[in-house]
């Protein structure tokens, strides 16, 4: 890992993306520096919140770890036209031609700002323990909690980005660097198997410092809202789900994601009718009830002007066709009903060419506060079914019908196992549209069949390792 280039770089950001500037002056980056930062619990707390800023970088999870490049490689979009930088490193992502210095120029970014996010973390970790007498027993939990779940939840995306997956024979080849101290050093990469070790070591620990999180404790609905942007407890068991589903230990993947169902209905409920029946501009289309975690991206309306609306005659448009929008979501009475059909689509096949397209509008929230969700209440129900499939096929599809009455579809599914894995990605292709969690789901099972590839045409299971940027591979990783 190139670590030295980040490592210096890493409290400049931290300071760069705090919005109260009033805790420190800024000065030459040094250990002076840094300790003054840290010289009071409100340090601590404004460094966790360059954290989770940085994090909503336009190369992370503000556009491509999120609704931008995983979601082109997950094939939501029709392939974007144009041969601009970025939309060219669109069309490179499609093709799989990652090697194009297009393409690299984006990942490279997405790499050093995912391992920027984690640098901070760790210099948060080491500052934590070198100053506990500043901060309450309950401070430091709650700080220690959220770093190290973040810290586990960044490697975990890198690690399914950047290697094979298990269902691939990729457990035991080469995987990304576990950066764990705050210094100018080499941190060599480890197998999947070991890193994903690490991933939920630091999950476990998260999860006995934040055990008396105020989103478990809490009941005022200013406390949910609060913690749903922070990585709290639930964030904490819900990416334990996804990490133990992507190993493919379901045992511990449902335990995770049944604890979660158990209190869903108190704590994150489905989204109401009252939400999206209301003004255009007050819709609550990001279903913000539903989230264990997200975040708030300040300049999200403008990241995607022009990428995920017709503002952009001529450029990168991210949208579907009436085609694609009848397989996604049932062309039938079954489908017509589902709220993600009526409200999460914004229809201009109307207008002239090139505007005449279908395209997600789940983002467009102006009365929200820009809210981009990581994690919702619906994958859990899925991760659930999904380990439940062979053992208990009705509970799994009861699981899934859970979701779907949630969603406005009234028929109920009656099938067996057999026909789980087609409902399930169904439901997938519904729910995480601008999410960044379809490409995860196709690779997680090696799936050679995608939807929206040439017909009878199978997708070319080597795409879904992303290569390490050069300038990694080059310093001898």
């Amino acid at each position: 890992m190139k670590i030295k280039h980040i490592i210096y770089t890493c409290l400049a950001l931290a300071v760069a993306f705090v919005s109260c500037k009033k805790w420190i002056d800024v000065e030459p980056k040094t250990n002076i520096e840094n300790d003054r930062f840290f010289s009071s619990p409100a340090g601590f707390t404004e460094a966790l919140n360059g954290v989770y800023l940085n994090m909503g970088n336009v190369v992370s999870y503000g556009r491509d770890m999120t609704w931008g490049l995983v979601d082109v490689m997950g094939r939501t979009y029709v392939t974007p036209p144009g041969n601009a930088p970025l939309s060219g490193a669109y069309v490179d992502a499609v093709n799989g031609n990652y090697q194009s210095r297009r393409f690299q120029d984006v990942i490279s970014a997405t790499y050093l700002a995912q391992y920027n996010s984690i640098a901070n973390l760790n210099n948060i970790l080491e500052k934590l323990e070198s100053k506990a007498s500043l901060l309450s027993t309950s401070q430091y939990k709650m700080i220690k909690g959220e770093a190290l779940g973040l810290r586990a939840f960044l490697h975990f995306d890198m690690l399914r980005l950047f290697t094979k997956s298990y269902a691939d024979g990729g457990e035991n080849t080469q995987g990304v660097p576990y950066v764990t101290v705050y210094k100018p050093i080499v941190t060599p990469r480890l197998t999947v198997k070991d890193a994903m070790e690490n991933i939920l070591k630091d999950l476990d620990q998260a999860e006995q410092m934040l055990s008396k999180d105020t989103i478990i404790t809490g009941s005022a609905s200013d406390i949910l809202d609060t913690r749903r942007s922070r990585f709290n407890y639930y964030a904490v068991k819900a990416t334990k789900a996804r990490a133990y589903l992507w190993k493919g230990d379901k045992p511990n993947a449902l335990k995770n994601a049944e604890d979660i169902i158990a209190i869903s209905a108190a704590k994150f409920p489905f989204v109401r009718d009252a939400e999206l029946t209301v003004a255009d501009a007050q819709k609550n289309r990001v279903f913000t009830r539903e989230h264990l975690f997200g975040l708030v991206v300040p300049k999200l309306a403008t990241n995607y002007v022009g990428f995920l609306d017709s503002n952009r005659a001529a450029g990168l448009q991210l949208a579907i066709t009436r085609t694609i929008m009848n397989d996604q979501y049932e062309a039938t009475t079954v489908g017509s009903s589902d709220i993600r059909r009526v409200y999460l689509l914004k229809d201009l096949t109307a207008l002239p060419s090139p505007n005449n397209r279908i395209y997600f509008s789940k983002l467009h929230q102006p009365a929200l506060s820009n809210r981009m969700p990581l994690i919702k209440i619906p994958e859990m129900y899925y991760i659930a079914a999904e380990c439940l499939a062979e053992n208990d096929p009705n509970k799994a599809v009861g699981y899934l019908n859970t979701v779907r009455t949630a969603r406005g579809i009234t028929a109920p599914l009656v099938i067996g196992t057999s026909g789980l894995e087609t409902e399930i990605r169904r439901e997938y292709r519904k729910e995480m549209p601008n999410e960044g969690q379809v490409f995860f789901y196709y690779k997680r099972l090696n799936t050679t069949s995608v939807p929206q590839i040439a017909q009878g045409t199978l997708y070319p299971t080597a795409r879904y390792v992303i290569p390490l940027p050069q300038a990694e591979i080059d310093f001898g990783n």
